[in-house]
């Protein structure tokens, strides 16, 4: 019994000097096991060390393959890199350092798929530029008339014209890009008299409408007030498929829409012509500017002391005993002057009239795009009230 209790006092001796001796181990290799090279523990099987088999002969991930690539074999350790993005679609190339077979490849059907940005047999698509300028009206698309929309503006038409005298002759529908009118009628002369107009102009109705209003109610009283002789004839322009002021970014212009009239003269029955652009007479701008100019003139000559005034006033004497033979007779200047008088009092009465008939009236006054003609249109405005310059 004794020496059965000394033997069993070893043992647990010797277990517990294991056991610390173990648990040291332990923690020192776990405390090392950072500092360590990757593949550097050799497993313990069956009482014997193993080492880790070649890197050469680890199997490659599997991964789930798309359907539009191809299906690989297992590769070498380069396979643990991702291959560029050129190389998705075509098999690993063989290297001399490489002795791994290559075996062959299982190409899933898929659709064609276009080509990847990194092809250089397909040269990179590029945005196609903007245009420096918008199409012309008559380049653009649109709809053409219907036969609903032509009937229906034919009866307005017929309607409108119902009780005006005016000769005109109906055109086919117009359709000019976006340009054009579904009823356009060619106006040849209005009223009684059967006043011209040179050229024919193409119209829509109620421009025929408004005009023939405005020749037999205000022109005519007004040029047999100025001159004492009708108008028989008005020359102008009509229809022209273009922006305002024929600029590419503008608004589309009312004589696309065959809506507007520039009148540039007016011809008399004892053959005077009366133009916009002789007749009118100085324009504000102008009216405003020759001021500014006096106003400038006469403060240099207020600042210049008395001798220079003597000068001038003897220099304008002899000026004006030279001159004396020269000047026009009074009843001369006052026939003329009466005449430009005469011919600015009546277009500046013809364009105040159509500002009660058109929807814009458009003369010398507004700019300097307007310094010969009158333009004249019909467009309708939300404050129901004529643009009148």
């Amino acid at each position: 019994m004794a020496l059965r209790s000394k033997v069993a006092a070893k043992a647990d001796s010797f277990a517990v000097r294991t056991s610390v001796i173990l648990t040291r181990a332990i923690f020192v290799g776990l405390l090392l096991l950072p500092l360590l090279e990757p593949n550097s523990f050799y497993i313990m099987r069956a009482g014997r060390v193993t080492s880790p088999p070649p890197e050469t002969e680890l199997p490659a991930r599997s991964e789930p393959v798309p359907a539009a690539r191809e299906v690989r074999p297992k590769q070498t350790a380069e396979a643990d890199h991702p291959p560029a993005p050129a190389d998705v679609l075509s098999p690993p190339a063989r290297t001399a350092e490489s002795n791994v077979p290559s075996l062959p490849t299982v190409e899933a059907p898929s659709p064609a798929s276009p080509a990847q940005p990194t092809d250089p047999a397909v040269p990179p698509i590029t945005p196609r530029p903007p245009d420096a300028k918008p199409l012309p009206p008559s380049k653009q698309t649109a709809q053409a008339w219907t036969e609903s929309e032509i009937a229906e503006a034919k009866a307005e038409c017929a309607q409108i014209l119902s009780n005006v005298t005016a000769i005109t002759e109906p055109l086919p529908p117009a359709r000019e890009g976006i340009c054009g009118d579904p009823a356009p009628r060619e106006l040849r002369s209005i009223g009684e008299s059967k006043v011209k107009f040179d050229p024919p102009a193409t119209l829509n109705c109620r421009m025929i409408a408004g005009l023939a209003t405005w020749v037999t109610e205000k022109l005519q009283p007004a040029a047999q007030q100025n001159f004492g002789s009708p108008i028989v004839r008005i020359i102008g322009e009509s229809y022209s498929c273009r922006n305002r002021y024929g600029l590419s970014r503008a608004p589309l212009s009312e004589h696309a829409l065959m809506d507007a009239l520039d009148v540039t003269g007016f011809v008399l029955a004892d053959g005077k012509v009366i133009r916009v652009s002789k007749g009118w007479g100085p324009t504000a701008a102008q009216l405003k500017r020759e001021a500014a100019k006096t106003s400038e003139t006469l403060a240099h000559v207020e600042g210049k002391d008395g001798k220079f005034q003597v000068a001038a006033s003897k220099l304008g004497a002899n000026d004006l005993a030279s001159k004396k033979d020269e000047a026009p007779k009074p009843a001369e200047a006052d026939k003329e002057a009466a005449a430009k008088k005469a011919m600015s009092s009546f277009l500046r009465q013809a364009h105040e009239d159509a500002c009660g008939i058109f929807g814009t009236v458009l003369g010398p006054d507004a700019n300097a795009a307007h310094h010969d003609h009158f333009h004249l249109d019909m467009k309708e405005r939300r404050t129901k009230r004529a643009l009148c310059e």
